[in-house]
């Protein structure tokens, strides 16, 4: 295989370093409008808790909302991430190219599908056309991460593409399980549930670690990592799954699998963040915004930890998962803080996104929004946890506070192109 790949970048001569910045752009590009159109609709949710929004169902806007986040802009803006910063330009092929632009007719597909027909004929068709590009691209990927040395980047990103193919698994049990045993089934929410544990936990949250490591190493500050540390993360990954599936199944059992597995969790990145502090500190002397938003983003992935932790307690962990702002909120503090902030910061520090002035607002108003919302939902889950009801105007504020989002990626969006007619 080695040879292979070496008689590829041998035969292979890149095009010149303009058509590469292009597609990198343009992949860049195809994944902020996934994100617009899935903040949009995530907008749109907000609104329909007020106003009544003819001809639209909830249900459908919201699978159309979660496939487009997920599989639209986090797919695209990961794996471009891995092609145009993780591999070197000697071995970019077409294949990655042609990828992303299948994956763009499919989250297109998926966009009106779903909002159109929910689960249906049609959606499931564009969400396997997904899956499939993803196998596609997984295979070509993970067969040039084999000529790379075995750093700690190619370490994590090899393991996120693992993730994420294994998460596909649980995708393809929900047909065979809604058929034998009907969606009120333990294993029908098990095998959802499968699908967004490894997707959240591994292919996004490896693939963000990945990604810093490599932009630490091409900065001369590669990251050490204590003997273990990784063994400690990935059986922690497998144990918190159980957390993932107690509300369907509320076994003692796999509450203690679960606290095992946050303990580990947390020992794993502490070792992580001693090393991790000083890749911050470099970002921010060399470009105070995209550290500003890298630090923003791994606070959220502290914090993340830290909810993760709280939950290791039983009674805490039934909470969580009973009262919906605690699940909304966590599910963004992942997708918004955690994968995405960190995932922008990156980008941007490549010059895969642009800086202008209207950009630069829009990425801090990104951030602020995401703040809002954030603290808005975890206090009203409080309020409901304490039995205090809702506070006043909670769904106009919130409404407000999330339209905040799609404003500022549509900012960061249109000014892109303006960046690449001016190059």
């Amino acid at each position: 295989m080695k040879v292979y790949l070496l008689n590829k970048i041998n035969k292979k001569k890149m095009t010149t370093a303009a058509t590469m910045n292009f597609t990198q752009r343009r992949m860049a590009q195809i994944a902020t409008g996934f994100f617009l159109l899935a903040a949009i609709l995530g907008t749109l949710m907000r609104y329909i808790y007020l106003w009544e929004v003819p001809f639209l169902d909830y249900k459908n806007i919201l699978h159309a909302h979660s496939h487009i986040a997920m599989l639209g802009w986090g797919f695209t803006a990961l794996a471009g991430g891995f092609v145009f910063i993780v591999l070197p330009n000697e071995i970019i092929s077409k294949v990655y190219k042609n990828a992303f632009w299948v994956n763009l007719i499919a989250g297109l597909g998926m966009f009106f599908a779903f909002l159109y027909q929910g689960h249906g004929a049609v959606s499931i068709a564009f969400s396997t056309l997904h899956r499939l590009v993803a196998y596609y691209f997984a295979w070509h990927f993970l067969r040039d991460l084999r000529i790379l040395p075995s750093t700690n980047a190619v370490k994590f990103a090899k393991w996120a593409v693992y993730w994420m193919v294994i998460s596909t698994l649980g995708l393809w049990a929900i047909a065979p399980v809604s058929a034998l045993f009907g969606k009120l089934h333990p294993l029908y929410f098990s095998s959802i549930q499968f699908f967004l544990h490894f997707q959240f936990n591994g292919w996004f949250t490896y693939g963000v670690l990945a990604l810093l490591f490599k932009c630490s190493e091409d900065k001369g500050q590669a990251i050490q990592l204590p003997k273990g540390t990784f063994g400690i993360l990935q059986l922690s990954l497998l144990l918190t799954y159980a957390l993932s599936i107690t509300w369907s199944t509320p076994e003692n059992i796999l509450f203690y699998l679960n606290s095992a597995g946050v303990i580990l969790q947390i020992i794993a990145f502490l070792l992580l963040a001693k090393g991790y502090s000083k890749s911050v500190d470099f970002f921010l002397t060399e470009d105070r915004l995209s550290g500003w938003l890298l630090r923003l983003g791994l606070l959220s992935l502290a914090f993340k930890i830290v909810v993760q932790g709280a939950v290791a307690l039983p009674f805490i962990a039934k909470i969580s998962y009973t009262i919906r702002n605690f699940v909304i909120g966590f599910i963004h503090l992942s997708m918004l803080g955690a994968f995405s902030l960190s995932v922008i910061a990156l980008l941007l520090s490549r010059g895969f996104l642009p800086k202008s002035t209207l950009a630069t607002t829009g990425y801090r108003l990104l951030a602020l929004g995401f703040l809002l919302t954030e603290a808005i939902l975890f206090i009203q889950g409080i309020l409901l946890w304490a039995e205090k009801g809702f506070w006043p105007y909670y769904h106009v504020i919130l409404l407000g506070t999330t339209a905040l989002l799609p404003f500022a990626l549509l900012l960061i969006f249109t000014t892109s192109f303006k960046t690449e007619n001016n190059t």
